[in-house]
């Protein structure tokens, strides 16, 4: 019953501890984070007490599917071509907004 809390963005995003307490007290049905604030995920946290059936936690891998190296392998050679001839990356990083 309520909502499913889905994150997959940036961990620092989610307030861990207000998540593991709307879950806890029911104000959520149930969530699935594949990032956190802190990876890997402390084992002191809060999330790590809740029961299966409101949490499911992956670690940081929601992403991996049947074509997921194959696809890798293609962007790293596009970007190695790329840099191998001066020309600009596939998957530029923009070191300003905070991504590393």
């Amino acid at each position: 019953a309520g909502a499913t809390f889905i994150s997959l963005g940036r961990g620092s995003a989610v307030d861990e501890t207000a998540l593991a307490i709307a879950l806890g007290d029911g104000a959520l049905g149930g969530a699935a984070l594949d990032v956190f604030e802190q990876e890997p995920l402390p084992s002191a946290s809060p999330l790590w007490d809740l029961s299966d059936d409101k949490i499911l936690l992956t670690a940081h891998n929601a992403d991996f599917t049947v074509d997921y190296f194959q696809l890798g392998w293609h962007v790293w050679a596009q970007n190695y071509e790329s840099f191998m001839n001066s020309k600009p990356f596939a998957t530029p990083v923009d070191t300003k907004l905070g991504y590393q």
